[in-house]
Order: structure tokens, then sequence, then C-alpha cells
């Protein structure tokens, strides 16, 4: 059975993919609407986990702060006694999917937590350029290792933090190392096994959405790193960026729920699996669920980097054609 390395840039590959707000949150660019107040804004009025320039302006000293920016961006400026999350120990290696199952090295993200001083209890505020994919990635990888404090998005990001005069510093401040023993929560993480168990040729038993573009879900663009285009059968596509207001902040709530509750159909109470290509784009997905309050919400992480180099005939079906699934473009 072919099986693709796990080891993979996905920064490059997100940026290659030509999605315009994938490519521009990649390179750290995307600029905020000038009619936009990202001060405060509705999901963090809303969402538990979502916080905003307002409140953290308030909050400032009782949260510990994570940079998903590029090295460059850090440097030229951040939020006082921010860490950066160096992204080649987040974004590759801490999993990968076998023969004999998932096996998972949680520790690397728990020493990147470690090294920036946070110990599982404490209540970390995560940030980018804006708010889109590193930053609800970095969320689920440290929801995944079983972190017990709050674990919240900026709403808007360093964008709304300089938009709102909120205080920044250069260098790389001082931490105090600490111990962080990390347990693998797999209600957070959804395995291959757990994928295969609830599909077969004909649908899903769970609810499946698929975060890609429509061209990847419909198998109508190819991927020379996998042998199978298409999606997962019963998934229903949601391209990531209708969750986003031009890359910067959350949709409202009420888009929100009639996206996925109107549109999508899907149901709160019932089994969800996210899934991408990478599981970027699909903590998009996860994280938004968790927010409107589906019960039980897993991010695929193998996604369709794992999937697509599977066989049918091991148990791991596909759907492929511009006619299959169905596809969600509310706000497209």
């Amino acid at each position: 059975m072919q099986r693709t390395p796990t080891s993979f840039d996905r920064r490059s590959l997100l940026k290659s993919l030509g999605t315009a707000a994938a490519a521009a949150s990649v390179a750290g660019c995307l600029g905020a609407d000038p009619g936009s107040d990202l001060r405060t804004t509705p999901a963090a009025a809303e969402f538990d986990a979502v916080a905003d320039a307002a409140w953290l302006g308030d909050n400032l000293g009782s949260v510990s702060l994570l940079d998903v920016r590029d090295e460059a961006a850090y440097t030229d400026g951040h939020l006082p006694g921010a860490h950066r999350v160096p992204d080649t120990e987040l974004l590759r290696d801490h999993y990968e999917e076998t023969d004999d199952g998932y096996e998972a090295t949680p520790e690397i993200i728990a020493d990147i937590a470690a090294a920036a001083g946070i110990e599982r209890s404490d209540d970390v505020v995560v940030y980018g350029e804006g708010s889109n994919l590193w930053e609800t990635y970095a969320i689920y990888t440290l929801e995944a290792i079983g972190h017990e404090g709050t674990v919240s998005l900026l709403d808007g990001g360093y964008n709304a933090w300089t938009a709102a005069d909120g205080a920044v510093e250069t260098g790389v401040p001082d931490a105090d190392p600490t111990t962080y023993e990390p347990e693998l929560d797999t209600d957070v993480v959804a395995t291959r096994a757990r994928v295969a168990d609830t599909v077969d040729g004909d649908g899903a038993t769970i609810q499946l959405v698929d975060n890609r573009r429509p061209a990847e879900y419909h198998g109508t663009e190819a991927d020379d790193r996998v042998s199978r285009h298409g999606h997962i059968p019963g998934a229903i596509n949601v391209n990531f960026p209708q969750n986003l207001l031009d890359g910067e902040r959350l949709r409202s709530p009420d888009q929100l729920e009639t996206l996925w509750f109107d549109e999508a159909g899907f149901d709160p109470d019932a089994e969800t699996i996210s899934y991408c290509t990478t599981a970027v784009r699909g903590s998009v997905g996860w994280f938004v669920m968790t927010q409107l309050g589906f019960e039980t919400v897993r991010n695929y992480e193998g996604s369709w980097y794992d999937w697509g180099t599977l066989t049918a005939a091991d148990g791991y079906p596909y759907v492929s054609g511009a006619d299959t699934g169905q596809v969600v473009d509310t706000f497209a």
C-alpha cells in the first residue's frame, strides 16, 4: 500500500494551491478592510475561545501569547511577551499514520509550549497577521495534547491589535521554561482508523466536512503527491475562507450559523470530522464548529495526504467527479 511521507512543508503546499486567502495568509500580507472595526468583534462577544483587541488590552498580563507569523514579521514587532511558534516543529513530524495505526509524538508540541514558559493550566491567546489558518492550527494542536487552560484566537490578529494602538515590542522575550506533560486527546484528533470505520462507498455514518476548494474536493485538480483525487464518501464541501472576512477576522456568529446549520445542514449533536489536505485548513472548520457548540468534532490529522495514498480495496473508498457530493458556497 503506497503511503506518502508525513514530513512536508505545509506552508509551501498552501501557497502553491493558488487560494487567494491561503497564499496571502502564508505571505503575511492580508490587509484590513479600512471600514472595519477590529478592536471589538461580534465573534469575540459570542464565542468562548475568541478574544478581541479590546479584551486582550484589559487582560494582557493574565494570558500567555503565541505568535504564528513568520520570523521576519515577528522580529519587526510583536505583542509584549509573545513567543513565536516555530513552524518547522509545529507543522510536521508530530504524527504519523502507519499500517499499524496512529503514531503521535505530542511531545514536539509540548516542548514548544514548555520553551515559551507555558504550563498546561495557563490561558493562552494565539494570534497571527489576521485570523486564518495557522492560528487555528496552533489552537488545535494545543488542544490535541490536552491543554487544560483556555486556548483562544485573537480575532483580527496583529493587524487589529496595532489598529487599536496596542503596545508592541521587538526582540525575543525571556522565558522561564516549564515542564509540560502532554496527554493526547482523541476527542480532538481523528485518526485514519476512525474515519475508515465510519465510511463506505455509499457515504458516511457521521458528518464529514471537506475544507478544501471545490476543484480539490471534486478531484478535477490533480496533485502529484497523492495517487487519488476526490473526497471521502459523504463529505460536504465548505471551503474554509467562507468562515472569514478577508482573512482578517471571523464572520459574525449569525453568518456562521447560516453557513454551517442552514446551508451545510450539520447537526451540532452529531459526531463530525473535519479534514482538508494537511489538516491546516481543516483546523479552521474544526475551530468554528467547536465555537458553534458542536458536541464532538475532530480534525483528521492525516487528511487527504493520507487518504489519497490508500486504496478502496483496503477499506478506504473515495469519490471523484465534478457532479459528485455537495458544495456549500454561501460566502464563496
